[in-house]
């Protein structure tokens, strides 16, 4: 799936309520980052890791996330969502 997230884009935001306000994001990611910078938050720990151009990246559910900067994020995900709507 190739996933397009705009400049000034959060999951708490755009993404939670959507998927019915859940604490954080249940699904877990496998993916590659074509273009921005996306900052991703694990919850638990609150340890946040920061995707750039070129990385490969795997992301557990428990997460929430952002953009950085004023750049789009567009990223190829490999993995399709774990949950039903």
């Amino acid at each position: 799936m190739h996933a397009v997230f705009e400049p000034g884009w959060t999951w708490e935001k755009d993404e939670k309520p959507l998927l019915g306000s859940p604490d954080s994001c249940p699904t877990h990611h496998t993916g590659y980052c074509m273009s921005g910078k996306l900052v991703v938050r694990m919850l638990e720990t609150n340890v946040e890791t920061r995707i750039v151009v070129g990385d490969f990246f795997e992301i557990p559910p428990g997460h929430d996330a952002y953009v950085d900067g004023d750049e789009r994020v567009e990223l190829i995900l490999f993995a399709p969502p774990e949950h039903n709507h």
